[in-house]
């Protein structure tokens, strides 16, 4: 009898923690969230891939800190390097040993507190969407956002796939697809070098100066 009182309260005992260590997908989303919003201060390393008819596949791989962003770009025809620290850009072509400086327009904040980060890409991403965990496993959890009847956004995808690292809470990528235009968000890292997103002209020294700015 005592046997049978002990397996019971065994089971009882890890059914519920296992209610306790359950999350909504809402939940993961808003400690992704989170997450990023930590991710600000020691900057973040992020892939953009797109593929489009005609142009064909569009990779990007993007630093940011702050205002400033290096973004590396490449498509089947060109290939380009574009620094930027919030006033001023700098855009190397490879393929013609250019270098372009301009003036960067400020962007518009709508309140003091918004920020211009590359993670502000993710804030509220989610929004207008009804989300279900898919899939989980030991490294992450796969939820599916089908856009809901509520949102009447045109231009919304009909859904993404967005997949968090468990432990960490970054999102390790986020994929959808609109009309002919395939759209991925891959491999997100804390942690950006200074020395990695500052312009330092003397890493191109040979490079034809095109100053635009006024």
């Amino acid at each position: 009898m005592k046997i049978k009182f002990i397996i019971a309260a065994i089971v009882a005992t890890l059914m519920g923690a296992a209610s306790l260590s359950a999350q909504t997908p809402e939940e993961i989303v808003s400690k992704m969230s989170e997450q990023l919003a930590r991710c600000e201060k020691e900057g973040v390393e992020m892939d953009l891939v797109m593929k489009m008819p005609i142009i064909g596949e569009i990779r990007s791989h993007n630093l940011a800190i702050g205002d400033k962003v290096r973004s590396e770009i490449a498509s089947k025809e060109k290939s380009v390097v574009i620094w930027t620290d919030g006033i001023t850009q700098w855009t190397y072509d490879k393929t013609k040993d250019e270098l372009t400086i301009e003036s960067k327009k400020p962007e518009v904040k709508e309140s003091s507190s918004e920020s211009n980060s590359d993670l502000d890409m993710f804030d509220g991403i989610t929004d207008g969407y009804d989300l279900k965990i898919e899939k989980e496993d030991a490294n992450a959890w796969y939820i599916l956002c089908k856009k809901s009847k509520a949102n009447k956004d045109k231009d919304a995808p009909k859904k993404m796939d967005l997949a968090v690292a468990k432990g960490s809470y970054l999102p390790i990528y986020l994929r959808m697809k609109e009309s002919m235009v395939t759209v991925s968000l891959e491999n997100v890292k804390p942690g950006v070098a200074e020395a990695d997103i500052t312009f330092n002209p003397a890493d191109y020294p040979n490079a034809t100066i095109i100053d635009k700015r006024q």
